[in-house]
């Protein structure tokens, strides 16, 4: 499912519209978002808890969740938020040696230290770190690199779900309008929507799903109204940051549980209207406690999908052989 499809309908909007039994006036689109994002954390959550040795990460993600730090020589404290990327479980730091050969460092946690800290992490002793202590925001290496080496610290870890975030972006007041935006990556009959902080450019609405046109570019593009329609025209500029989200993106996550985002996008919205299907929903997304009245459904169902399937091709084979023994 997209997010949004006015086309097919088989999106995750649609069905969260068709379990409320509403639509775009009474169940806002950028409300639906908001709690799709929500719902994917909590995905996240579950599949981190159960996956094992293949780590869950997002198939909307364009490279591995790896990232790099420089080691300076003489330096062995490093700030974990300067990794640059989103980390939410760190699986384990390794360090290039001089050589640029890579090895795991061990973890220490500062409680189980045999002596003080300042003793056991000491600048007089160098070389290649081989332990490694994260005490806050802060990662301490020993013993204290004797060498500098780009991207000598590596993090492999587990991150966030590729999330349906708003962009900020430019409009101009054109024939067409043009939306600005470096690498936008959208191609053309993608669909959007914007939000403003201001007012829109005349002729652009917020809450309302536009397509992206053929004439698109690498830093910019323009919308029409209707799938294969024409450019619109903009007669004022607007006013404030504006913003725009692709609706036409796919979740990452396994195509079987995007049901699960759709119901839990649209509880929040059957407990403040006090809906009757209130109750169905809730066994349906279910729970992972077995003294919850509601366990089982989706979220059992997800736990056990991570938790068995395959980590290693070696495991199958040699299972295999054992069945057929």
């Amino acid at each position: 499912m997209k997010l949004y499809d006015s086309i097919s309908r088989d999106s995750v909007i649609h069905e969260v519209f068709r379990i409320c039994g509403a639509n775009e006036n009474n169940y806002s689109i950028r409300d639906v978002v908001a709690r799709v994002n929500s719902a994917l954390d909590r995905y996240l959550h579950l599949a981190f808890g159960a996956d094992g040795r293949w780590p869950f990460d997002d198939i909307n993600e364009t490279s591995p969740p790896i990232d790099t730090q420089d080691i300076v020589s003489g330096t062995n404290r490093y700030k974990f938020s300067d990794f640059t990327e989103k980390i939410l479980h760190l699986i384990k730091l390794t360090v290039l040696n001089a050589d640029a050969v890579e090895t795991k460092l061990i973890p220490e946690r500062i409680e189980n230290l045999s002596d003080s800290f300042l003793q056991i992490y000491k600048s007089t002793i160098t070389g290649t770190p081989s332990h490694y202590l994260k005490y806050g925001d802060f990662i301490y290496l020993r013993p204290y690199p004797d060498y500098n080496e780009t991207g000598g610290l590596r993090a492999y870890f587990n991150r966030p779900a590729s999330k349906f975030e708003f962009a900020t972006c430019t409009i101009s007041q054109a024939s067409p309008a043009v939306v600005g935006i470096t690498a936008h990556g959208l191609l053309a009959n993608d669909t959007v929507m914007f939000e403003t902080d201001g007012a829109l450019p005349t002729g652009l609405s917020v809450d309302t799903v536009y397509w992206v046109v053929a004439t698109v570019s690498a830093n910019a593009f323009s919308v029409a109204a209707t799938l294969g329609g024409t450019a619109i025209n903009t007669t004022a500029a607007g006013s404030g940051i504006h913003y725009y989200v692709e609706t036409s993106k796919v979740p990452g996550i396994p195509t079987i549980h995007h049901p699960y985002l759709a119901r839990h996008a649209a509880l929040p919205f059957l407990i403040e209207k006090s809906l009757p299907q209130v109750n169905q929903i809730k066994k349906l997304i279910g729970s992972n406690n077995p003294r919850d009245p509601f366990y089982g459904g989706d979220e059992l169902a997800i736990i056990k999908f991570f938790a068995r399937r395959s980590k290693d091709v070696r495991n199958i084979i040699t299972m295999r052989r054992k069945l057929f023994r």
